[in-house]
């Protein structure tokens, strides 16, 4: 072999093995950074709603809509009338004790605090032909920071 071609062959090889590490570089730092939130994590957060806000509950709700609506997080959530899925389970996973008031036959709110957050929580019902059930209940969470107006 000429020198002229082992010289060419030796920055092929150069170029090849750089290109390589680069690209297990970038490999490395894509797997091992941990993803940042999404748009729906970021409104949960806003809220005080994300699952690692309760991490002592152990259970969490995924909201059906989340969005910011004039500097307002607000997230809807759809629960069942059962053991796994109810508006008692979504109370008691939120930590949310506040005395309720009824606004209407099928409607109660809750208000609270959580942190510099002030939310307020619609909790409407959809009724049952059974006597004093429902079938599901949609809940609506309004958040906006305290020192907001």
């Amino acid at each position: 072999m000429r020198p002229r071609r082992r010289r060419w062959l030796v920055w092929l090889l150069a170029l090849c093995v750089v290109w390589t590490l680069g690209a297990i570089a970038w490999a490395a730092v894509a797997l091992l950074t941990p993803a940042g939130d999404g748009p729906q994590e970021a409104v949960e957060r806003k809220a005080g709603m994300h699952h690692d806000q309760h991490q002592a509950a152990g259970r969490y709700y995924i909201p059906t809509y989340a969005k910011v609506e004039d500097g307002t997080a607000v997230l809807r959530y759809e629960v069942g009338n059962s053991q796994d899925s109810s508006v008692e389970d979504f109370l008691r996973t939120y930590d949310i004790t506040v005395e309720p008031q009824r606004t209407s036959r099928s409607e109660v709110t809750y208000s609270d605090r959580f942190g510099d957050v002030r939310r307020t929580f619609t909790v409407t019902y959809n009724p049952s032909p059974e006597p004093g059930g429902y079938d599901y209940a949609r809940i609506t969470v309004r958040a906006r920071d305290a020192d907001a107006g």
